[in-house]
């Protein structure tokens, strides 16, 4: 979801309960929903490429996956909070809280992690440690889960957002322990994140330029990155799908001249 889409789907939720011409809510209540429809497009986008893959579970793939589960939850928020019915209830409560922080964190800070973990040995040229990664990713996907999913819970409880205090008589405290422990938790793993990072760049073993088996041109290079990246222009020879065939070759790093081809 983008920057743009992701706005106009929150100043539209503001529309439904501004006041405005009874008429107007369906129309914008149908404009709202269509923004599930290229949401819709990516996650079956993403379920095709992992479909029959010959998939591996180093920590940035863990992320990767870590990423559908937290989107999906923002993804299935969404249409309660986008339609009029549902909002006029919905709408201020933390049900808008859970359902943003899924979007934002499956969206973007989960994939951020996943790239970083991928990128980190050819940036650094040093391997970053990988049991220390998966604990960052156990610590912080399931207390995620607990964090938004819980917050979701007690919107529908009736706990407004951006309020200092809310009254006992929900009952919401039981709630608020698991999402702020989850707060917690997901905080910590971030720091071992961090630790993580900075220390292998010192101290773990030098990482082979190619760790992930990958045929995109900037792993057929040396780790760290050269200053000049590309010694001679490259040429992309391969197609997508022959990725698993033995003997496939993705991308000639230095294309045949005519001299070579005579």
């Amino acid at each position: 979801m983008s920057i743009a889409m992701l706005g106009f789907l929150v100043w539209a939720h503001h529309m439904f309960v501004s006041g405005m011409n009874e008429f107007l809510r369906i129309p914008f209540m149908a404009s709202t929903m269509l923004v599930a429809v290229p949401t819709g497009v990516k996650f079956f986008s993403w379920l095709g490429t992992l479909w029959q893959g010959k998939l591996i579970f180093p920590t940035p793939m863990l992320f990767v996956l870590g990423a559908i589960s937290v989107f999906l939850i923002g993804g299935l928020t969404g249409p309660p909070a986008g339609t009029v019915a549902t909002d006029l209830f919905l709408h201020d409560t933390y049900w808008v809280v859970g359902h943003f922080h899924a979007t934002m964190f499956g969206g973007f800070v989960f994939p951020f992690f996943a790239a970083i973990y991928y990128w980190y040995p050819k940036v650094t040229g040093r391997n970053y440690n990988e049991a220390l990664g998966k604990v960052h990713f156990w610590m912080m996907t399931p207390a995620f889960w607990v964090q938004s999913i819980g917050q979701v819970a007690v919107g529908l409880r009736g706990m407004r957002r951006r309020i200092a205090d809310y009254d006992p008589a929900l009952s919401l405290e039981t709630y608020h322990f698991w999402i702020t422990l989850a707060g917690f938790v997901i905080g910590v793993s971030v720091l071992i994140c961090i630790f993580n990072l900075w220390h292998s760049a010192r101290k773990e073993e030098t990482a082979e330029d190619n760790p992930w088996d990958s045929r995109s041109p900037e792993f057929q290079i040396p780790s760290p990155i050269p200053e000049h990246s590309y010694e001679h222009p490259f040429e992309v020879v391969g197609e997508p799908y022959d990725y698993g065939l033995a003997g496939s070759v993705y991308v000639e790093m230095r294309p045949k001249s005519a001299a070579d081809i005579e």
